[in-house]
Order: C-alpha cells, then sequence, then structure tokens
C-alpha cells in the first residue's frame, strides 16, 4: 500500500486568534482570560476577545455545566472582577457563597502559578459547613471533568496546593493555591495575625459570614492590599454599621455614609464604598430573580430565596422586624446610628472634618492624654494636642491638630509611667503648651500622677474618668444636672464632645478618631441615666480601646476648663457655675501630699 503523506490538523480560529488543533475549550478561555480578556492580534493587527466576564462565563458554563445564570450571579461576577473591595450584602439563600466560590475557583485555575486565595470564616468547622466546603465540593466535580486543571486537595489542612506532591523533590511550596483560615480559635478573634506577612503576586481573600465578624477583620485588608494585584469579597447579612461587614459596605463619605440616606427600597443595587476601587452589591430578597417571574410559577431557581420563604418570615417575625429586614431583605436596619454618641452624617453636616480658619494667632493650646502602660490590655497610650480661639465671625471654635503614639518600652530601666511623664513634659515643652494646659485621666494612675509631679510639674490637670458626672446643666435644652442625666462622668465627656461638633464649634477631625468615636453605643442604665457603652465591652465587640476619641474628650475637657464655651451647653439664663472641680482635686492633692510627707514624732 502505498505511503499517504496525512495533511497536519488545521489550528482553530476563535475570537479571532489561532489556537493549537488538540487545544481544549476549556484550555482556550483561560488562555483568554490569561491575555486579559482582550488582545491584540499580532498578525492581522485585529483586537480579540470579548473580555472578562465573558470568558469567565464561558469557562465556568464549561467546567460546571449545571451552573445557572440569573441576573444576581451576572452582576456577583462582574463587580468581581471590576473592583478591588467588593462587599456584598444579601439575605439567606441569595447564592453569595457558591458565587464567590465558583468565581475564586476560576480565578485560581487562570494563575494557579502566582496567585494565593484565603477563604475565611469565623471557626473551622464552619469553614467546612459554607464557603471552604462549597469551593471543596467544586473542585472535585471540576477535577472529575478536567483532570488537567491545577490544585491537589489536602484535606486535613484545608488546603488547595498548586504544587505536585513529587518523589524526585523535597518540600512543596504552600504559597500558590487555596487556604482555609479560621478567624477564630479558642474563643476568640485573631484579627489580623491570621493573615499578616502574607505576599503573592496574586493574592485573593474571601471573607464569609463576615457581619459575625468584628471590625478589627478589616485591618486584614488594609496588610494584604499592599500587594499588586488583591481583591477581597466580604459576604454577609447586614446587621450593624459597626461590625466588619458593615465598615466593608459603608457608602463613600461623598455619599454620606450610613447615615446619609442610601436608598432603601427593594431594589438591587450597587453603591461606591470608602476604600479605594470599593463597592457594594445588595441583594434584596424582594427583588431576587425568583420574583420575576408570576407568582403562580413555580420558581425558576429553587436554591435561591422564594415568595414563600419570605412570606413565611413576615407572618412569624413581622416585616419590621430585624430579622426580616437581615435575612429576607439583606439590607442594613434602620436606626443603626440612632445610639452613638457621633456620627460620620454628625461631623460632615457640621463640618468637623474641616481646617479651622482663625481670626488671629492667638490661640490656647491645649495637650491631652490618654495613658496605657505598655500596652496592657491592648490598649494604646495617645497624646494629643488641640487650639481653641476665635474665628473671623468672633465664634469660639476648638481644633484637634495632633495625635500621637507615646512610646512605651519594657527594655529600658525607666519605668513606663516616668518615660510616659518626660516624653510628654519634651513634646509639651516643643509645643509650647503649659503644664496648667495639659490634662490627662487619672482614673487608678496615682503613681503617673506621681510621675508627673517629680518629673515635670504638680499643676498639671486631672480628669477622672470613672468619677460621677457633674453638677453642669445638660445643654441649653436640657436643663437638668449632668449628675442626675449620666450614669458617670466618662459618659458626660464623650456628649460634650458631640455637643461641640453640633454646635458647629468643632474642627480638625480626622478619620480614624471620628472613626473610634463613631463606634461607641449608649444606652441607659439604673434610674434611666446615660451611660456609654464600657470599655471592655467595646473591646470584646470591637476589637480594640478607642482611645484615641478617649484622650480627645479628655481635652476637650481641659479646654473648657481653660475658657472655652460649647454654644449648646449654654443657658439662657445660667443660674448655677460649676466651680466643684476645683474643689475636688485641690482636696485629692492636699491628701497626696499629705501622704507623701514626713511626719516627725516627738
Amino acid at each position: 500500500m502505498p505511503f499517504v503523506r496525512q495533511k497536519p490538523p488545521q489550528m482553530q480560529e476563535k475570537y479571532g486568534s489561532r489556537w493549537e488543533p488538540l487545544m481544549l475549550p476549556a484550555a482556550i478561555e483561560i488562555a483568554a482570560i490569561q491575555y486579559g480578556g482582550r488582545w491584540m492580534n499580532k498578525t492581522t493587527g485585529q483586537w480579540c476577545g470579548n473580555g472578562l466576564p465573558f470568558h469567565y462565563r464561558q469557562l465556568i458554563q464549561l467546567i460546571w455545566p449545571e451552573h445557572e445564570w440569573h441576573k444576581w450571579n451576572i452582576l456577583q461576577l462582574e463587580c468581581y472582577l471590576n473592583n478591588r473591595i467588593i462587599g456584598e450584602m444579601g439575605p439567606a439563600s441569595s447564592g453569595k457563597t457558591h458565587s464567590a466560590a465558583v468565581h475564586s475557583l476560576v480565578d485560581y485555575y487562570a494563575f494557579s502559578e502566582c496567585t494565593t486565595v484565603l477563604v475565611s470564616s469565623t471557626e473551622r468547622e464552619m469553614l467546612e459547613m459554607r464557603v471552604w466546603g462549597e469551593i471543596k465540593r467544586l473542585h472535585k466535580s471540576a477535577k472529575e471533568r478536567y483532570s488537567w486543571l491545577s490544585g491537589e486537595l489536602i484535606e486535613s489542612r484545608q488546603r488547595i496546593v498548586t504544587d505536585q506532591r513529587s518523589l524526585f523533590s523535597e518540600g512543596r511550596d504552600f504559597r500558590n493555591g487555596i487556604c482555609g483560615v479560621p478567624c477564630k480559635k479558642g474563643g476568640e478573634y485573631q484579627g489580623l495575625g491570621s493573615f499578616a506577612g502574607i505576599k503573592n503576586k496574586r493574592v485573593r481573600m474571601i471573607a464569609d459570614e463576615m457581619h459575625l465578624m468584628p471590625r478589627v477583620f478589616i485591618d486584614a485588608i488594609s496588610n494584604l492590599n499592599k500587594n499588586p494585584d488583591f481583591k477581597c469579597l466580604g459576604l454577609g447579612n447586614p446587621k450593624d454599621t459597626t461590625d466588619a461587614l458593615g465598615l466593608l459596605c459603608e457608602p463613600h463619605a461623598e455619599l454620606g455614609g450610613w447615615d446619609g440616606g442610601i436608598d432603601q427600597q427593594p431594589k438591587t443595587k450597587t453603591w461606591r464604598t470608602r476604600f479605594d476601587q470599593g463597592i457594594c452589591l445588595q441583594l434584596p430578597g424582594s427583588d431576587c430573580p425568583n420574583m420575576d417571574v408570576a407568582e403562580d410559577v413555580p420558581p425558576p431557581f429553587p436554591f435561591l430565596i422564594t415568595r414563600k420563604a419570605i412570606k413565611a418570615d413576615i407572618q412569624f417575625y413581622g416585616e419590621d422586624s430585624l430579622q426580616f429586614t437581615m435575612m429576607d431583605e439583606g439590607r442594613m436596619p434602620r436606626g443603626q446610628g440612632l445610639r452613638r454618641v457621633i456620627t460620620r452624617a454628625m461631623c460632615l453636616k457640621f463640618e468637623a472634618m474641616e481646617e479651622a480658619i482663625w481670626k488671629s494667632e492667638k490661640h490656647t493650646k491645649i495637650g491631652f492624654l490618654d495613658a496605657a502602660y505598655g500596652a496592657v490590655g491592648g490598649d494604646r497610650c495617645i497624646f494629643g494636642e488641640l487650639w481653641f480661639g476665635k474665628d473671623p465671625n468672633e465664634k469660639e471654635l476648638i481644633a484637634l491638630k495632633e495625635t500621637l503614639l507615646v512610646p512605651v518600652s519594657v527594655n529600658v530601666n525607666d519605668l513606663p509611667e516616668d518615660q510616659i511623664a518626660k516624653w510628654v513634659k519634651v513634646e509639651c515643652e516643643k509645643r509650647q503648651i503649659a503644664p496648667e494646659n495639659f490634662f490627662f485621666d487619672s482614673t487608678g494612675r496615682g503613681t503617673l500622677v506621681g510621675a508627673f509631679a517629680r518629673l515635670w510639674s504638680p499643676n498639671v490637670g486631672l480628669v477622672e474618668f470613672g468619677g460621677r458626672a457633674t453638677e453642669r446643666y445638660v445643654s441649653d435644652g436640657i436643663k437638668v444636672f449632668c449628675k442626675d442625666y449620666y450614669y458617670n462622668f466618662v459618659t458626660e465627656l464623650w456628649f460634650s464632645v458631640a455637643y461641640a461638633i453640633q454646635s458647629g464649634q468643632f474642627r480638625g477631625m480626622t478619620e480614624e478618631v471620628m472613626n473610634e468615636g463613631c463606634m461607641r453605643e449608649w444606652g441607659f442604665v439604673g434610674a434611666n441615666k446615660i451611660q456609654v457603652e464600657p470599655k471592655p465591652k467595646m473591646k470584646v465587640k470591637c476589637g480594640r480601646s478607642p482611645d484615641l476619641f478617649d484622650a480627645l474628650v479628655c481635652g476637650v475637657e481641659g479646654a473648657r476648663r481653660k475658657g472655652f464655651t460649647i454654644q449648646r451647653l449654654m443657658l439662657s439664663n445660667p443660674d448655677y457655675k460649676d466651680e466643684t472641680w476645683k474643689d475636688r482635686y485641690r482636696d485629692r492633692m492636699r491628701a497626696m501630699q499629705s501622704r507623701q510627707s514626713l511626719n516627725y514624732g516627738r
């Protein structure tokens, strides 16, 4: 039989480019994604490809043919591809976890040699039940269909690793792959510790159940955001504006934050967030794709929330309940800022974050301190400076100039109290702040009071946070003594700053200080007195103490003692002037001097 030369297989033509004859459609889609979805054909000079969303959808359909597309997961994919920091708020059964698992897996398959995907939930068990469990299921089915896809599952370590096990080389590189990371260990949140220091060309973080995580989790985003190609996807049912999900999804300052009136109509929507290249996607249950058909038609997507489920929850919980708002509508409950001492909207409305404009160079300078010894209990030692004086319209203003972290070291011979006193003395002298114009929280800090007296001056100002509220009136509209209205002095101090802001007299508020102020809630305690949230409770909820704002309220109190007047705290016919604090601190100083003096017996 004569030899017949066979023609070589023809190159494939697709998306305006030529591909290897035996190249599988899934491999072509991965290559198109690696080219960025659009690329230039060097031979013809023509643009090729249909864009990343198209090629991601094609690849997903090839890997998981059972995948069903609807308006929600199409929008989820577009938000994932076009933004860096993505928050998703939605009800139960809105497909958030499934979509996050699909998108992160395809992202990894396309760039498996340079991608780290961190998948987090509250606890190890919840990882298995939610996002990691979904990733694992999808990865197994993908490998059954395309065994050449990257990723070897290590079940015991909750990892999918790119580097294959080999008999001829020692060790494996675990950096490229997908890793499950529980954020709660031993009953406590680890915060940034689980994520710090991870570096790769491409880093992805998928945070499930973010509404159950404290705000310190946001610190991990700031740390990982330093990687050149980073994405964070946070998922949850909206619960509180101050938890991790609330912060991730907070509308941009130009939109007024959570208090600015984001449209809460039951329609799927997105908005810009405070993060650079950040977006929030809201998926209300009442706008679910299942609602796009008539009521008598079976739901086309039974895995999504249905009319029947929503009606059952309304009947059980009520349409105005927190449960319905979170779990069915997927929107932030209204009134989250009603029991905050200050809010972002308040600061923006009354220009607290603007720069002060002064009438002259004549200002009174105040130094202030919220002390902590060597970060005891996680607290920071904060020093700050503020000025008060008059603006061109003769209105009294108070302005925050700066806050600094006081260095306190355990590796030197000086006592922490002495280190603080010496450092503050140098800073105040440099800023021309007299000892009489420096104030700090003296609650339980007798040794620090003594250190300032020894190393600088006994004339420093003491503010006792733990004491009773004063006999000042609450405000011009509430002619009740503070001691009968507030539970303790620290509550009075915090509300004094809020009144200064509402009076339009505060300037120079920084984002960081404002965020700490917005964290603190207030409530009613015995005899219907108002009390700000105790610090231990705040630490559990928020992951840290509001040291910056505690320092600020101390400085504002000092300014008031030195003559600064808050308009909202002035009475039209004042019949009382509080001078009791002078007697109280005079008695304390005399008692201290008595204890430290030598008594000679006869």
